[in-house]
């Protein structure tokens, strides 16, 4: 696996993201999409080691080959500041402190479902991004069909109880009663 300290690119549209986006976009079945977005995604070690189902394991490491998941290591250093890095009592999983660090750091967005992780990186100044922005900017830069679109909203609503249910649903109605055209102006796109 190639973990890296500091990223080489050139593209600088960076996202870093948690263990729960990886997941979701593992069960919604979107992971080469995910990919092919106009980003440079990264993650922590942490996070990686937390995908302990192999298929699930096996598919992010094939993007870790092509280089097109960075992971991010931590020098010995870089672990104690992140133990040490005071978000309040928010916040107490070591791999959810190294995301939000990371992104500190980089000063690049974070992609997170995780919503006391949103609040806290939210509160340091972060952007941050979920599962349902991910479908969105898959949508908007073509990547997928509406139709395509549609599936994958009813499948992140039937896996991941924790999103906010309300904005997806918006989504599906919009796109059923609009058409695609409609449902990005409504959303701001």
């Amino acid at each position: 696996m190639g973990v890296q300290g500091t990223i080489t690119s050139t593209c600088m549209r960076l996202l870093i993201t948690d263990t729960n986006v990886l997941f979701d976009v593992i069960k919604i079945g979107a992971l080469p999409e995910f990919f092919r977005l106009d980003f440079d995604i990264c993650t922590t070690i942490f996070v990686i080691e937390e995908i302990k189902p192999f298929p699930q394991r096996e598919q992010v490491e094939t993007f870790i080959r092509s280089k097109q998941l960075t992971v991010f290591g931590f020098s010995a250093e870089d672990v104690e500041s992140i133990a040490n890095f005071d978000i309040g009592q928010e916040l107490k999983r070591f791999t959810d402190k190294s995301v939000i660090w990371k992104s500190l750091e980089l000063k690049y967005p974070m992609l997170t479902g995780d919503k006391k992780m949103k609040e806290v990186a939210e509160k340091l100044g972060r952007e941050v991004h979920g599962s349902i922005w991910i479908i969105d900017e898959l949508l908007n830069n073509n990547l997928i069909s509406p139709s395509k679109t549609l599936e994958l909203l009813k499948q992140l609503l039937a896996t991941n109880s924790w999103l906010p249910r309300n904005e997806i649903e918006k989504r599906i109605n919009k796109l059923k009663e609009e058409g695609y055209g409609k449902f990005w102006e409504a959303f701001g796109h």
